[in-house]
């Protein structure tokens, strides 16, 4: 058996910073990531790298020769439509659910850094699982430090780490080390896959009331003939899926491009490759609701739905689409976990997810807006 790279001799760590993913060490990037880290591995990546707007960051580590740490970072410009990942928008919805008030200062600590994977989901560092705990803090450091290097170096106005999950203590450790602040964040969750690969174990961790219901909702879509199809994400099939996406939006109230939707697909569809997947669901050969999935390193990741809700009337065609049939896949493909984000919680945790809390962790390049940061946090941290 090998050694850890850096066993037995003084750390060494060093951090390469590329601009581009094609001049970046990938080799063993996606394997240092670990658990829930699609949204900072190479297939998610050129697809964020293709859509921004400034060129993003990849941090690599080295200890000698070998990588040990990686680290993405997006630069986030006002006006960025990754609202979601923006420090200024993230901390502004902290502070009014904390006071009931706007933050309008929230807005100065744009331009940013968001580090970890541009999508509100998992924020991650990744870290080779053969290191000793200290050698991965000191990695975990290095790459904080050069990201934020990077970012004062570029006038940016914070660095932040916005969805970093309770149980990430070695990340949460270094970024409380290096003065970050960190707040109340959204709750992710997932769905653990029976390891036996049955559909009844999975059933037998309801109480019996729910037990009844799935398995009458599972009855009323099979007597109504719904049936599902899992395929790749084609240009043929997106240009199938965005009525439906948009009429989601609609039931929502919310604004919606297309346009705008149809090339984010295109954009997953060339650069994410054969992680990128679409299950659909069909009530009298008619498409009535997709979910986009991504299935990546033995676990999958549900992204977006939509659905046709005049065709499929009252039936529970949602959670046998975005639950029920993933999960089906999930068994027969052996994966171990289907990631679901966050949002959504009292339907999440009636059809089986398990929450993790999650924390934003921000820091501001100017006093002010540090000591405003500080001072959100004690009070939420007394509230």
């Amino acid at each position: 058996m090998s050694a850890a790279p850096g066993a037995g001799r003084p750390a060494t760590v060093r951090v390469a910073v590329h601009r581009s993913l094609d001049e970046a060490d990938t080799g063993r990037w996606d394997a240092l990531l670990g658990p829930r880290g699609f949204y900072a591995a190479t297939p998610w990546l050129r697809h964020a790298e293709g859509t921004a707007a400034t060129p993003p960051y990849y941090f690599t580590a080295f200890d000698g020769p070998e990588p040990v740490g990686v680290l993405p970072g997006y630069p986030l410009e006002h006006g960025t439509p990754f609202v979601f990942c923006s420090p200024g928008r993230v901390v502004d919805s902290i502070h009014r659910s904390a006071t009931g008030e706007d933050a309008p200062w929230t807005a100065e600590l744009l331009p940013a850094l968001a580090c970890g994977g541009r999508n509100p989901s998992h924020t991650k560092a990744g870290v080779h699982a053969g290191l000793d705990r200290a050698r991965q803090h000191e990695t975990l450091a290095a790459l904080v430090q050069a990201a934020e290097r990077e970012a004062w170096a570029a006038d940016l106005q914070a660095v932040s780490f916005l969805y970093v999950d309770e149980d990430d203590d070695l990340l949460r450790g270094v970024l409380t080390e290096q003065q970050y602040v960190a707040l109340p964040g959204q709750t992710a969750y997932s769905l653990p896959v029976p390891d036996d690969g049955s559909f009844d174990t999975y059933l037998a961790r309801f109480e019996q009331r729910r037990r009844v219901k799935i398995k009458r909702e599972l009855r009323a879509l099979d007597e109504a003939g719904v049936t599902y199809l899992t395929q790749p994400l084609t240009a043929d099939i997106i240009e199938q899926l965005a009525p439906l996406e948009l009429a989601l939006y609609a039931k929502h109230g919310t604004p919606a491009d297309a346009d705008a939707f149809k090339a984010v697909l295109h954009s997953i569809a060339d650069r994410a490759g054969p992680a990128a997947r679409v299950t659909t669901a069909y009530l009298d050969g008619h498409l009535t609701g997709f979910v986009l999935t991504f299935t990546h390193r033995g676990e999958m990741y549900a992204r977006q739905a939509g659905f046709d809700y005049a065709a499929q009337g009252k039936l529970p065609l949602y959670f046998g689409l975005v639950y029920y049939e993933l999960l089906r896949t999930a068994l027969a493909e052996g994966l171990s976990q289907i990631h679901y984000s966050t949002g959504s919680d009292r339907v999440k945790l009636s059809r089986g997810c398990t929450p993790r809390r999650q924390f934003a962790y921000v820091k501001a390049r100017r006093a002010e807006h540090g000591e405003r940061l500080s001072h959100l946090a004690q009070h939420w941290s007394s509230s």
